[in-house]
């Protein structure tokens, strides 16, 4: 390193820490102002600094219990397939995103039905319009 960036560094490094005293320093004069008045300053909220708890949502000397893995579950049709179904029913008229999300939850599917829309939008096996006077949502077609 040179010269420069070292006083550089060291002229940084007294400022910050001049910055921290006085930050250390309204806080006792705040907490002699609560005093004063008998009032306790609030308590810190979160955890301190230095890392999670070491029981991590447990009480001491309980132990661990391990979770069930979770199974996928399987279906008859694809996602691809049961959207593209739902979408090819409603006809011209199309659907709604939401309209295909209801469809989904109601077969059981989880997470969401965003990424096999999108993925069939961009194979042009459907097509997107937005909906007029809306500012979320659109309409899917057959492509």
């Amino acid at each position: 390193m040179s010269k420069t960036a070292i006083n550089d560094l060291q002229a940084l490094i007294r400022k910050l820490q001049d910055q921290r005293q006085a930050h250390l320093d309204a806080i006792a004069d705040i907490d002699n102002a609560f005093s004063s008045l008998g009032i306790k300053p609030p308590k810190r909220r979160g955890r301190p600094r230095g890392g999670k708890k070491a029981t991590a949502g447990r009480k001491v000397g309980e132990k661990r219990v391990a979770k069930k893995a979770r199974r996928r579950k399987k279906f008859k049709m694809s996602a691809a397939a049961s959207v593209l179904a739902f979408v090819k029913n409603a006809g011209k008229k199309g659907v709604t995103s939401s309209d295909i999300t209801k469809h989904w939850k109601a077969e059981g599917r989880g997470a969401g039905c965003y990424n096999t829309i999108g993925t069939l939008v961009k194979e042009k096996k459907l097509k997107r319009q937005a909906i007029k006077g809306k500012r979320r949502g659109s309409l899917y077609r057959v492509g």
